[in-house]
């Protein structure tokens, strides 16, 4: 079994924030390198694992499970580039992508990270984000999973979140290709492009 990885640990293994917009805002923006400080290989697959197990699974949960990720978190779903083949799970997607990575390859994957009230119900989340994707991922012919997170309890200080897990390779019937255009742009560009469809996303939402 892999090892577990903590949400804090999850947390260092992204560039976060690179536009310095703070903490204290309700979209968050991260990177993921294809390669680490000290020159080794970032495994994709590594992140996406972390966000789904945001609690260790019990070895009943990791047997279960069998040859596929136990999974812990509220829900998922994976939202695939037009045309792309079918996945049976996350594990496939995500190791199959580690296999196929281009050696140049600079950015492997975004975390985007959307914060939501907590009187805002559980399926209206994954509604939300889900609607999100398909309408501004999947049409750039990009793949990526989202994970929900229940969070905030009525006694918590955190609030309940989606994260979107973006693959940077653009993808069709032939497999992956070259890193979209947008992620040649600079870091905090990005982060601001983005944060800028989700506002566009959020005001055209039926409330």
């Amino acid at each position: 079994m892999s090892k577990w990885i903590s949400p804090g640990e999850a947390a260092d293994m992204v560039y976060d924030d690179p536009a310095k917009l703070g903490g204290d805002t309700d979209f968050k923006f991260a990177i993921y390198w294809a390669r680490g400080r000290d020159g080794a290989t970032n495994r994709v697959s590594d992140l996406a694992r972390a966000k789904l197990q945001p609690r260790r699974p019990t070895d009943e949960e990791v047997a279960a499970a069998g040859s596929e990720w136990a999974i812990t978190a509220h829900d998922h779903r994976i939202v695939l580039a037009p045309r792309t083949a079918d996945v049976p799970s996350p594990r496939r997607l995500f190791e199959d992508y580690d296999a196929d990575m281009a050696p140049g390859q600079n950015i492997t994957a975004i975390v985007q990270t959307l914060v939501f009230p907590k009187d805002r119900t559980i399926h209206d989340q994954m509604d939300m984000t889900l609607a999100y994707a398909l309408t501004f991922l999947r049409p750039k012919q990009l793949s990526s999973m989202i994970v929900q997170h229940r969070a905030g309890g009525s006694r918590s200080a955190r609030l309940p979140h989606t994260h979107i897990v973006t693959l940077t390779a653009t993808a069709d019937a032939a497999g992956y290709s070259e890193e979209h255009a947008m992620f040649a742009d600079a870091p905090a560009e990005m982060h601001r492009q983005f944060e800028a469809d989700w506002r566009r996303f959020v005001k055209a939402y039926p409330a």
